[in-house]
C-alpha cells in the first residue's frame, strides 16, 4: 500500500502524457507525448529516461507537441542485439525514425548530457530535419575534444568517463540514484526505470562515443546549420563551461549561450529559468 501511494507523488505531468511506440533498427522504442503544434523532441541523458523532462513537457505542451523519448536500452525501450547498437550514429537514426513516425519533416531538437551529444550529431547529420537545436550542458563534440586534449580541468573532470571506457567496466550510476538526487518522492518511478535499463546502455556510451586519447577532431562531422541555443550550469562538475567557448567554429550561426547558477542537471535544478529561456528563444 505504501508503495502504491508513493506513485501519487510523481510530477502531475505523468497523469497527462500519452505513451507511444515506434520501431527502428529492429528495436521497439517508447516515448511520451503531450500537446499539439510544432514538434519538440527531448533527448535525455545518462542514466535517465523521459521523466527527466517532466518540467519541460508540462511547460512546452501549452503551445507545442512535446515528445520525450526513452533512448534505446533505457526504461521502456528495447535494447540492441549487441553493444555496437549503442553507437551514436544508430541513435541518430532512432530520432529520425521517430520524427517520421510522427508524420513530421522537422523538429526542434533538445538534448541534455548524452542526449545533447546525440542532439549535436543529429543536427549535423540531419540538417533537413533539425528546425532548431537546444543544447544543455555538453559542448560541441569537437570543442569537447579540444578541451580534453589540453589535459586541463576538463580532462580531470572526465576521469569518471575514462573509468567507464575500460573493457568490462560496470555503470558508476543508475537511474534510481538520479531519483534519490533529483526527485525523491518519485523514487518508485526511477526504480521501475532502473529495472528496464540495460547496463550496457550506460557504459557503451562512454566506450563507443565519448572521446578517447589522442582526442583527434572528427573532421567528418558537418557544420551545423540550425540556429542553436546553449544552456549551461556554471557549477557543472562533469562538463565545464569553458568548452562552449569554441562551439561557434562548427556552427553556421553564432549560438546563443546562457550560463545559469546550476550544477549538471540544469533543466531540473532551474526549470522555470530554463523553460523561459527556451520558449523566448523559440518565439
Amino acid at each position: 500500500m505504501r508503495f502504491a501511494k508513493s506513485w501519487m507523488f510523481t510530477h502531475p505531468v505523468t497523469r497527462h502524457v500519452q505513451d507511444g511506440y515506434f520501431e527502428n533498427d529492429g528495436i521497439r522504442q517508447h516515448y511520451v507525448t503531450l500537446g499539439e503544434g510544432q514538434l519538440i523532441v527531448l533527448l535525455h541523458g545518462i542514466p535517465e529516461f523521459w521523466y527527466s523532462w517532466r518540467h519541460q513537457i508540462e511547460s512546452f505542451s501549452a503551445n507545442y507537441q512535446v515528445v520525450a523519448i526513452d533512448q534505446r536500452g533505457f526504461n521502456g525501450s528495447g535494447k540492441p542485439a549487441s553493444t555496437d547498437g549503442y553507437r551514436v550514429e544508430r541513435l541518430v537514426e532512432d530520432v529520425a525514425a521517430l520524427i517520421r513516425h510522427l508524420g513530421r519533416k522537422q523538429a526542434v531538437i533538445v538534448g541534455h548530457d548524452a542526449g545533447a551529444w546525440l542532439a549535436w550529431h543529429f543536427a549535423a547529420l540531419h540538417p533537413e530535419m533539425t528546425e532548431r537545436l537546444v543544447i544543455l550542458s555538453v559542448p560541441h563534440p569537437n570543442a569537447m575534444r579540444e578541451e580534453l586534449a589540453e589535459h586541463g580541468a576538463q580532462h580531470e573532470a572526465s576521469e569518471y568517463a575514462r573509468k567507464m571506457q575500460v573493457e568490462g567496466a560496470r555503470p558508476m550510476f543508475r537511474p534510481w540514484q538520479i531519483g534519490l538526487l533529483m526527485d525523491m518522492p518519485a523514487l518508485p518511478l526511477y526504480w521501475s526505470a532502473d529495472r528496464g535499463t540495460d547496463a550496457d546502455a550506460i557504459t557503451s556510451f562512454y566506450q563507443l562515443n565519448y572521446p578517447r586519447e589522442p582526442y583527434a577532431l572528427d573532421e567528418t562531422l558537418p557544420i551545423i546549420e540550425a540556429p542553436t541555443l546553449v544552456i549551461h550550469g556554471k557549477r557543472d562538475r562533469f562538463l565545464l563551461a569553458s568548452g562552449h567557448e569554441h562551439n561557434a567554429r562548427w556552427l553556421k550561426h553564432e549560438p546563443k549561450t546562457v550560463m545559469l547558477d546550476a550544477d549538471h542537471f540544469v533543466h531540473q535544478e532551474k526549470p522555470v529559468e530554463v523553460n523561459k529561456i527556451i520558449l523566448d528563444w523559440l518565439k
